[in-house]
C-alpha cells in the first residue's frame, strides 16, 4: 500500500535517461546514444517513449523544433530491471548554432499505463556545419 502510495506521487517510479554518445554535435550531423530505463520500487506498464528536440531562447517560452522519435510498446518494467534503447538522430541542417542566445535540448518522456510521466532533459550543443 505504502509503495502505491508513493508510485502516485512519483517517488520511487521508473525512469528514463538519455545518453548521448557525444555532448556537441554540427547541425546536418547523426548524434548516438541509448535511452536507459531503470525500474522503481513497484513494477510499472509502460505504453510509449516519446523524446523531443527543443530550443530555448531565455526570457521566451521553449520551442518545439522536431520530434525525435515515438516508440510505442506494452511492456511491464519490473523492479529495479534495467534496459537500454538505441537512439540515433538526425540534427536537421537549417539549425542555427547553439549560443547565449539559444540552446538545445532532448526532451524525453516515458508514459506508463495510468498516463503518470518520468521526464529527462539533456542538453546539447550544436555547432556550425
Amino acid at each position: 500500500m505504502l509503495k502505491k502510495c508513493l508510485s502516485l506521487m512519483k517517488v520511487g517510479i521508473p525512469h528514463v535517461n538519455l545518453v548521448l554518445e557525444c555532448e556537441s554535435i554540427s547541425a546536418g550531423s547523426k548524434v548516438c546514444g541509448a535511452f536507459h530505463v531503470k525500474g522503481g520500487w513497484i513494477k510499472q506498464h509502460i505504453k510509449r517513449l516519446e523524446c523531443d528536440l527543443v530550443r530555448e531562447v531565455p526570457e521566451k517560452s521553449t520551442e518545439f523544433v522536431d520530434a525525435v522519435t515515438t516508440i510505442l510498446m506494452s511492456r511491464t518494467i519490473e523492479v529495479n530491471d534495467e534496459s537500454q534503447i538505441p537512439f540515433t538522430y538526425h540534427v536537421p541542417d537549417q539549425l542555427a548554432p547553439s549560443s547565449e542566445n539559444v540552446s538545445y535540448r532532448f526532451q524525453t518522456r516515458l508514459v506508463f499505463k495510468d498516463d503518470m510521466i518520468c521526464n529527462d532533459h539533456d542538453e546539447i550543443l550544436i555547432t556550425s556545419a
